[in-house]
């Protein structure tokens, strides 16, 4: 039995706990463990891959045959450098043409960029109206450099006036490139890539072009100034007044013509040339080379002569083949018009103008043309 003061005190204790609140431990959440979801894996998209650059294409080149032996320059023009020649009925591969049409581009390994320029009229082609248009010089503006033909040879000078220093001699009937005019319009501004800076002048009156007036207004080193419109009346392509003076010497010989001309079948029928003489003092002999034309070796060609003076002398013509004078051709002289010869078809003839003997300066200002007579 437990002691009275034990069980006296149990009671009271268990008294107290059946009074309190109860209280109760919350009970501990029990997570239920998730596995967890893997965090999603970035998604690379492939990068994207630069388009290569658009290929250049390069048209097939065109095979050709050279009708006649031709001359290969640096640049569609006589004035360009000249490469080497190429004989007759030799094969090229034509890979443009110039804006003109006359001349073509040909594979040409020692030539810049790997072409040479050859005349178009003397290379038989089939096709050639899909050939890229090639070395066209624009002006400033973005707009096409417009073309010129001289009607007589032509100093090419540093500036716009006859006191700058000759950069070289054009012949005539030479196409150019006009880029530029002085402030009046009386000289242009041509390319004449032989020249530092590979520009030139030369004088208005003897140019045949169109847009002249629009070309834009330089100064003499070629930088554009205040834009002048060029006045009408000193574009007008007129024949300056005769002056009585040494004819400058052009160095021409019968190695080294001042002009020359091969007649041949697909349009090449005619030739006119102008130049000046004098006597005792400035230029006193012009050389003239031709080929005539005719479609079987062996015959005959006929062309009709003609000769036009101005000045204070008269002309001697001579008709040479190789080194020798020949006497049996005919004649010409100043005045004549339509004077008719009849020459070997594929030979080489030199004809050579000099002005007659006479008493102090004799000056003559001629043009010479020859007509293929079908």
């Amino acid at each position: 039995m437990l002691p009275k003061h034990l069980f006296v005190l149990v009671f009271f204790i268990t008294l107290l706990s059946a009074c309190g609140p109860v209280l109760t431990q919350p009970a501990m959440e029990t997570s239920t463990p998730v596995s967890p979801s893997p965090s999603p894996s970035k998604t690379y998209l492939p990068s994207e891959t630069p388009l290569p650059p658009a290929a250049t294409i390069t048209p097939e080149p065109l095979p050709g045959l050279t009708l006649w032996q031709v001359n290969i320059r640096s640049g569609p023009g006589i004035y360009f450098t000249l490469l080497g020649q190429i004989n007759q009925n030799q094969p090229v591969q034509i890979t443009g043409v110039d804006a003109s049409g006359e001349w073509f581009a040909i594979a040409y390994p020692s030539g810049p960029e790997g072409r040479g320029w050859v005349t178009a009229e003397y290379i038989q082609a089939t096709g050639t109206d899909s050939l890229p248009t090639l070395g066209l010089i624009t002006l400033p503006n973005g707009t096409p450099a417009p073309q010129a033909s001289l009607t007589q040879k032509l100093n090419v000078r540093s500036g716009p006036g006859t006191h700058f220093d000759s950069l070289g001699i054009l012949p005539a009937n030479a196409i150019v490139w006009l880029t530029g005019r002085n402030e009046s319009g009386s000289w242009l501004l041509i390319d004449y890539p032989s020249a530092p800076g590979g520009k030139g002048w030369i004088i208005a009156g003897y140019v045949q072009a169109q847009d002249i007036l629009n070309l834009p207004a330089v100064d003499s080193s070629g930088t554009p100034v205040v834009d002048i419109p060029a006045s009408e009346p000193t574009m007008i392509l007129s024949t300056p007044t005769l002056t009585i003076a040494p004819a400058f010497q052009d160095g021409d010989s019968a190695d080294d013509p001042g002009a020359s001309q091969v007649f041949s079948p697909l349009g090449i029928r005619s030739f006119s040339f102008t130049s000046d003489l004098s006597a005792p003092d400035g230029d006193l002999v012009d050389w003239i080379a031709i080929r005539p034309y005719t479609s079987q070796a062996g015959m005959q060609a006929s062309l009709s002569a003609s000769l036009t003076c101005a000045g204070n002398g008269s002309l001697q013509v001579q008709l040479w083949q190789g080194d020798q004078q020949l006497s049996n051709w005919g004649s010409l002289t100043c005045g004549n018009s339509n004077n008719q010869l009849v020459l070997n078809g594929g030979s080489d003839y030199l004809f050579r103008l000099s002005i007659n003997d006479g008493n102090g300066l004799r000056y003559i200002l001629y043009a010479f043309t020859l007509r293929s007579i079908p």
